[in-house]
């Protein structure tokens, strides 16, 4: 497909990225959007202002399949949009990242068949969304839903002598219907087998139904001591994001303190909340000592600003908060807050990038999830009318890959090396996005070659 993308920033070069493998990508913006270098991609570059008819005309609009406007400028956005449609783009998807448009689900699809824009992506209340899953869930660094809900993905850092550290898995008697389909072993990446040992420290990846991750989770993967966690959250930073999620935790019963700098939006936040607003620096420390942030279960730093978000959360682990999760406006600080102490790094951007790919690109509509940053991914297959029955223990893919979950007809099986593959069935396989391609091969290929 023809595809343009007006852009401004890391988020249009990462969305070029990409997409130019498999499509004619041409990039319309500065000469260098920040933080990147356009030379480095195969892209057609058009510079110029995003909004002007004359620059689209230059992007070849009469051409163009997909036009995605992602800068910074929500008016921005939505006029290039209109303007690309009227010179021709057969589809326009808008990012917003402000609260001053429509902002509920709904109002999105009236706004967009309005003016004619086929899709709007909202950053923000995507990532609100990520945060209120895994912080309602004690002690997870992820957590995900596949299959309209019957299949769900909890990652976790395993407790010390937690019991699924005192033998190999094989003489574990771990629930039924869950599957520990991968840990993360500080920057290795293990597919566990019967032999492998657990070890304090090990972030853990699971899949299974949600009744079973739980148990696994409280019997398994925290010490037998581990006390129930407190249903109490403090927030840093009152905007779309914080607001988001404190009206989610509200509404599942949390208690939640907010804080927030401008006196303006506390005043305004604290009129459609329930919670305690706080005016006040959410890096002062004895603001957060004198309303006993420590004792909070869970510290949310969502400011617009990374450097202080990275802060709070020291200083609230410190304090003795034992979950963190930080907002990283820049994406190349995700990795570096989680090596530092943050436990669970969640960025905007990365939230957009991968709605806006995953609604152009048919190859990446397999990829259901990412994790660890991006190394690893969740990718969906529906396996071909013909594909021979196989079990999974005679199957030796040749990449890093584990089959979390099948669905054939309405059943749903959490598999063991004794279940097998059918053609129909529709399979779950985490994988690396390195071995994203050959993995699907391999499991999609009915002539594969299973013998040892």
């Amino acid at each position: 497909m023809n595809i343009v993308i007006a852009g401004e920033d890391v988020v249009g070069y990462r969305i070029a990225e990409e997409l130019m493998h498999s499509h004619a990508v041409t990039y319309v913006g500065p000469e260098n959007p920040a933080g990147t270098r356009l030379e480095r991609l195969d892209v057609a570059t058009v510079q110029g202002t995003t909004t002007s008819p004359d620059v689209l005309r230059a992007a070849n609009m009469a051409e163009t399949d997909v036009f995605v406007a992602c800068t910074n400028r929500d008016e921005s956005n939505i006029v290039a949009c209109v303007a690309a449609q009227g010179l021709g783009a057969k589809r326009t998807i808008c990012m917003l990242t402000s609260p001053g448009f429509l902002s509920v689900a709904q109002d999105d699809i009236a706004l967009a068949e309005a003016l004619g824009i086929d899709a709007v992506v909202r950053p923000s209340e995507q990532l609100a969304e990520e945060i209120l899953r895994i912080v309602t869930v004690p002690g997870a660094l992820d957590v995900q839903e596949f299959a309209e809900g019957r299949v769900k993905l909890l990652r976790y850092a395993v407790e010390e002598d937690a019991p699924v550290t005192r033998a190999p898995l094989r003489a574990l008697k771990l629930p039924p219907h869950v599957l520990i389909i991968m840990l993360r072993r500080g920057d290795e990446m293990i597919v566990p087998g019967g032999d492998t040992r657990i070890e304090p420290g090990d972030k853990v990846t699971a899949m299974g139904r949600w009744t079973s991750l739980r148990r696994l989770l409280l019997k398994f993967l925290r010490k037998e001591s581990t006390s129930a966690e407190r249903r109490s959250a403090a927030v840093v930073g009152g905007g779309t994001v914080g607001f988001a999620v404190v009206r989610g935790l509200e509404d599942a019963g949390w208690q939640v303190k907010l804080i927030e700098h401008d006196r303006a939006r506390c005043e305004e936040v604290a009129a459609q909340l329930d919670s305690l607003v706080l005016h006040g620096d959410g890096a002062d420390l004895d603001l957060l000592e004198q309303e006993s942030i420590g004792d909070s279960s869970v510290l949310v730093a969502v400011a617009d600003n990374d450097e202080k978000n990275l802060l709070v959360s020291l200083l609230a682990k410190q304090l003795g908060v034992k979950r963190t999760v930080t907002r990283a406006s820049r994406l190349a600080n995700e990795l570096m807050f989680e090596k530092v102490g943050v436990d669970v790094v969640r960025s905007a951007k990365g939230a957009a990038i991968r709605s806006v790919v995953r609604s152009i690109d048919f190859g990446h509509l397999e990829i259901q999830a990412e994790l660890e940053h991006g190394d690893a991914c969740v990718i969906e297959l529906t396996l071909p009318e013909n594909y021979e029955r196989v079990l999974l223990s005679d199957l030796e893919p040749p990449t890093f890959a584990r089959v979390g979950s099948i669905v054939r007809g309405r059943k749903l099986i959490i598999p063991s090396g004794q279940d097998d593959l059918r053609a129909g069935d529709q399979v779950l396989i985490i994988c690396t996005r390195a071995d994203e391609d050959q993995t699907r091969e391999f499991f999609l290929d009915p002539q594969r070659d299973t013998s040892p």
